[in-house]
């Protein structure tokens, strides 16, 4: 446990190549009855925010390990307890930067550099509105500026 934590964020930045390692550490924090839970959560905190948020990071790249960093915690963790504590300062981080939003909607549109969020909506057969179906709660007419409760 003690190595596996000292790479945690390169365990992350090289996700998927490190499936193994991650799968390895998660067996171990199994084998430790959660003993090493605080102290990784500490840990990964700690290298996100040294090595990841700071000025000189771009926001796409902080996005792209935020994305990774939920997979590699979702492998680990199913239960989301470390997600939450591990994750919170790069989403509150996030949230100051002027371009998150930006960036974000480029990597859900853009089919050449969208990345994962890009390759995420298209796994998932997402149909373009004007593709998708009605269901029994829909009216048949589109709604008027008149409308009444």
């Amino acid at each position: 446990v003690h190595v596996r934590m000292k790479e945690l964020f390169d365990l992350v930045t090289e996700y998927p190549d490190s499936l193994p390692a991650v799968r390895e550490l998660s067996v171990a924090l199994d084998r430790t009855g959660r003993l090493w839970y605080q102290t990784l959560a500490h840990e990964w905190r700690n290298a996100l925010m040294a090595r990841l948020l700071h000025p000189g990071a771009e926001t796409s790249q902080i996005i792209e390990v935020y994305i990774n960093t939920i997979k590699v915690l979702r492998e680990m963790d199913p239960s989301g307890e470390l997600l939450q504590v591990v994750t919170q300062p790069v989403r509150d981080y996030l949230k100051g930067r002027s371009d998150t939003i930006r960036c974000i909607i480029t990597s859900l549109t853009d089919e050449e550099n969208g990345g994962d969020l890009y390759e995420e909506l298209r796994r998932q057969d997402a149909k373009p509105l004007e593709e998708a179906q009605l269901d029994e709660e829909d009216e048949e007419e589109p709604p008027t500026f008149d409308w009444e409760p």
